[in-house]
């Protein structure tokens, strides 16, 4: 019997995901900087401005929530992966925020933040809720 994914490695993975697709569907190359937040920003912005059409290509139907929340933990793990390279930090399912839906967290100290979130906002709401802005702010205190 293989061992269940700790949250750590399950965020690594999606943010493997999110390298992969950023360059077969972008051409971009994510190195996990903190200045591949922009891509990662530039990518969203894409993604936001060509929904639903281009979701639905990526996932072979209409772009739902789930989907939506598919590209988030991708590019929210990616994101989150940059803030513990560059300042540390563990992953955590966040079980409060939204009862019945665990989000992925990151906590370092009593510091916490949830990138997956903020990505799945960005993809809902538009450029107001820009990430590379929330990184800026995010990461001195990180």
């Amino acid at each position: 019997m293989t061992a269940k994914p700790t949250v750590n490695e399950m965020m690594e993975a999606y943010a493997l995901d999110a390298v992969d697709h950023a360059k077969q569907a972008f051409g971009r190359e994510l190195d996990f900087s903190p200045a591949s937040v922009r891509e990662v920003e530039e990518i969203l912005g894409s993604l936001y401005e060509a929904r639903p059409g281009l979701l639905r290509r990526l996932f072979s139907r209409s772009a739902t929530q789930e989907m939506v929340w598919k590209v988030a933990k991708m590019y929210g793990g990616y994101v989150g992966e940059v803030f513990r390279k560059s300042g540390g930090g563990e992953w955590f399912l966040d079980e409060e925020i939204m009862p019945g839906l665990p989000i992925p967290g990151l906590q370092k100290e009593d510091h916490r933040i949830w990138p997956p979130a903020k990505v799945g906002k960005r993809l809902t709401n538009g450029p107001e809720d820009n990430v590379w802005h929330y990184f800026q702010i995010v990461a001195p205190t990180w």
